[in-house]
């Protein structure tokens, strides 16, 4: 996926917390709202609805102010600054917002679409490496890793020309990451049994990918539970292995999840080659190399995968999405 706009990435996160409002404001807003007055929506149900969505988050709300009928305020969260608006009621949270007169000008004035990669346009390398960025609970990120087995199972010769790596950030020793502390403590997990535990990493992941049940699933992968503790904890190890990924994905400006970034040069997009299937994947990684390895004459399938948790790689039970869809803030 190519680098989210600035706009979406910095309302993307709202866009979660808004799925999340309609799905819990009613019941919960309604314990905690007696009235609808400006203040108590300011004081109350704004930072008690954020505390509980945004789980161990630093949150701070600022500049709350009635703007078009609705309340806006700043949203401080790990010291970055986002835009939303709740309804005056307090039971609608917006995942941020647009003037209209804005969107028309920027419709009427865009003139130009971003060019779209060729082979012959990527870069070239002896033995390609196409690398996934991705956060361990994104529902497209589950996506692309899902893909990435399927990949694997239907052509193992591609497994030493795919790898995954995890977005995030380091603060104070701590391990962040865009949906809160546990997918940050998965992302750190994942890492370790990717660098400490290879030959079990898809193993487990294949398992993780169904319901999200890590500790299920480390028993599930045969994983060495001890070591993997070890490493999750030993700042020299764990935290160390985060933070070159974290600098990778910094070097390429990724913050969307899934990113795919081509002989750790050039960000692409599957989409340019066919979507997010496995055929196109493969034509990636061949369009990448220099001398083509000898899987290039081999057609892979051209079947979508499931979003998100799913207990079959199928689209049945979740649906799929072809489109250029991604997590990021």
């Amino acid at each position: 996926m190519k680098k989210l706009s600035k706009k979406i990435k910095k309302n993307y996160l709202f866009f979660i917390i808004g799925v999340f409002a309609v799905i819990v404001g009613i019941f919960f807003v309604n314990k905690i709202i007696k009235g609808n007055s400006e203040d108590k929506i300011k004081k109350t149900v704004v930072p008690e609805v954020i505390k509980k969505l945004a789980g161990s988050d630093k949150v701070e709300v600022t500049n709350f102010k009635e703007v078009s009928g609705v309340y806006a305020f700043d949203l401080l969260i790990n010291g970055q600054k986002y835009q939303s608006f709740i309804s005056k009621d307090g039971r609608w949270l917006f995942p941020g917002g647009q003037k209209v007169d804005e969107i028309m000008g920027n419709a009427l004035g865009s003139t130009t679409q971003a060019k779209k990669l060729t082979c012959n346009d990527l870069d070239k390398a002896e033995k390609a490496e196409l690398t996934a960025y991705v956060v361990a609970d994104c529902p497209y990120g589950l996506q692309m890793q899902r893909l990435f087995k399927q990949i694997i199972s239907e052509q193992p010769e591609l497994i030493p020309y795919l790898t995954v790596r995890y977005i995030g950030a380091v603060d104070g020793g701590k391990i962040t990451s865009m949906h809160g502390d546990k997918e940050a403590q998965e992302n750190l997990k994942q890492i370790c049994v990717r660098e400490e535990q290879k030959d079990k990493y898809w193993t487990y992941l294949g398992c993780y990918m169904q319901e999200g049940k890590s500790q299920e699933c480390s028993t599930t992968a045969g994983l060495d539970v001890s070591a993997l503790d070890q490493c999750v904890s030993d700042s020299n190890r764990g935290l160390k292995y985060v933070q070159t990924d974290f600098n990778l994905a910094g070097k390429f400006n990724v913050s969307g999840s899934p990113t795919l970034v081509l002989n750790q040069k050039q960000t692409v997009s599957e989409f340019d080659f066919g979507g997010r299937i496995p055929n196109s994947i493969k034509n990636i990684v061949c369009c990448g190399s220099k001398n083509k390895p000898a899987f290039c004459s081999q057609d892979l399938s051209s079947s979508e995968v499931a979003v998100s948790f799913s207990k079959t790689d199928s689209p049945t039970e979740t649906g799929t999405t072809n489109t250029n869809s991604g997590c990021g803030i």
